[in-house]
């Protein structure tokens, strides 16, 4: 019998896999996107601030921003269970374990 936390994580790998699966669509959409445009950008080039981020610096700037509130959500929504964890094993049944 499969238990609710095995079907939760059943769940998110199928979930996780067609994310996968719609990420290399768009990358090689992008990909052939990028080797149409670019011999046309490169007739017209435009001028970069010297001050703007690399595109690399950018995401990770963004994403190392988003893995720190994510890690603070994780730490935040641990520490609400650990609170409230009184009144959950007040309403545990007698002889029950979790």
């Amino acid at each position: 019998m499969t238990t609710p936390l095995e079907l939760s994580k059943a769940t998110q790998e199928q979930f996780l896999a067609t994310v996968k699966q719609g990420q290399e669509m768009a990358l090689a959409n992008v990909e052939f996107w990028a080797s149409t445009i670019a011999p046309l950008v490169k007739a017209a080039p435009t001028p970069i601030s010297a001050d703007l981020p690399t595109s690399e610096e950018f995401i990770s700037n963004s994403f190392g921003f988003a893995e720190k509130l994510l890690a603070s959500q994780k730490a935040f929504a641990q520490k609400v269970v650990a609170a409230s964890a009184p009144v959950f094993s007040a309403a545990t049944p007698a002889g029950t374990t979790k």
